[in-house]
This record gives C-alpha cells, structure tokens and sequence, in this order.
C-alpha cells in the first residue's frame, strides 16, 4: 500500500525529486488505483515529510488524480438524488443508499492559440482579476457545444474576435479545479475587436514569437499548457 499525503492547498511532499508516500496512516484513505490511495493532511505533516510542491510542478498523473478525487470527495458528500452519505470506492467512484455508481465530476475547458492570418502574431490577454502574466484564451465548455464551438464562443466573449480553422493541439488535467484543459488552435483575420467583451480581460495585445522567446512581456507559469503552448508556437515560428 502506498499513501499519498496532501496538504491543505493541495502540497505535496518531495524528496529527492519523488514525491513521497507512506504505508500507513489513520486518516480516511481515498483509493485512487490499485494499491494507491491518499490523504489529506495538515501543512506541518507535509513539511515534515519533505519540500512542499505544488501538483502542476511535477507532472505526475496519479498525483494529479489524488488531488482532484480528494477534493471531490470533499465537495460531494451526499447522493444528488436521495440525500443519502456516499461511501467511495476506488477512482473516486461514490455510492449512496440506491447503490447507483456516481462518477467524479470532471469540468472539460478549452484554451487556445488564436493567430493572426497571414501574419507570425499570437493574441494574447491578461486576466482581470490577477494582473500578473499573458496567457490564452480559456473557459469552460457548456452543454451542447463541441470543443470548437466552446473555443469560438470564449474567443469571441473574451476579445471580441471571430475565429475558424479550429484544431486541436494537447490536453492536460487541472485537478486544482478538476478540469480537463484541452488545448486548441484557430486563426482569425480580425485585428482589432469586432464586438463588445465580458470583461474577464483586462487587456488583449498581438505579440510575436521574438516577444515572448526574448521575454519582453510575462507569460503563463511553467506546469501548464498555457505555457507550453505559447513557447512551442514561438519556436515554430523560427523554422
């Protein structure tokens, strides 16, 4: 049995560049895969264990499921259709008094390059309510839409620009808020905003792959695709 201990705010304990496990504790275990499961523990167990990290630094795929099914599990208690205490089994699977298997919620978000036809451009925007880096496009996927319909829609809320020739590029699991980003692509010959917006951007501006490989402006952190994508879309552009 291996157990993997999380922090409060989702730290996990490192050492030696391997996060670390236990074979026991008395906490109530979530089973994650076959002999693996974790826990939540208190901030001071982790440092005690080892350096604390944050999940997108390590790109592990269980410990990425550990933290989104631990707070699953926090967020869904009862049954949705009876009230009922869930009980949950391995993979985050829950049943309540009916005995119908609930499945862990999982929110699939579409983030994307959207380039400038035509030109080497990327367009890229600054969150309102962190002004701290540029980043992609990005929002949830509502019911009823494809993934290319999602990524036309927020690219059009967010900076008022319609965009086609959609494809798809990467996905990668934020389990922090137990969604599936999907990575996209597009192009658009709209140069300035064609509509209003929804505010959820404080600024949008065109860059070239020299802005961002020579670091003129604040991108997205490493760990995320956001990032990745805005780095790989650079480089290409010096091919």
């Amino acid at each position: 049995m291996q157990i993997l201990p999380v922090g409060p705010h989702d730290e996990i304990p490192i050492r030696d560049n391997h996060p670390v496990f236990l074979t026991d504790h008395p906490g109530d275990v979530i089973a994650i895969a076959p002999g693996y499961f974790a826990v939540r523990v208190t901030y001071e167990d982790i440092t005690r264990l080892g350096h604390p990290t944050a999940p997108r630094d390590l790109g592990d795929k269980l410990v990425d499921a550990s933290v989104s099914l631990l707070r699953n599990r926090e967020r869904v208690r009862f049954d949705p259709s009876d009230g009922s205490e869930l009980r949950y089994a391995e993979g985050g699977v829950a049943y309540g008094a009916s005995g119908q298997p609930l499945f862990p919620r999982l929110d699939p978000a579409v983030i994307g390059i959207v380039e400038l036809s035509g030109a080497q451009r990327l367009l890229l925007g600054m969150n309102a309510h962190s002004r701290k880096f540029f980043s992609l496009v990005a929002g949830y996927v509502s019911h009823g839409e494809t993934l290319e319909d999602a990524f036309a829609r927020e690219v059009m809320e967010e900076t008022g620009r319609r965009v086609e020739a959609i494809t798809y590029v990467a996905s990668q699991p934020w389990p922090i808020s137990g969604s599936l980003m999907v990575g996209m692509r597009g192009q658009t010959e709209d140069e300035e905003q064609q509509a209003d917006t929804d505010g959820e951007l404080a600024e949008t501006l065109w860059v070239s792959s020299r802005d961002i490989l020579d670091r003129r402006i604040p991108i997205a952190p490493p760990g995320s695709i956001a990032h990745d994508m805005i780095l790989n879309w650079a480089r290409e552009q010096q091919h």
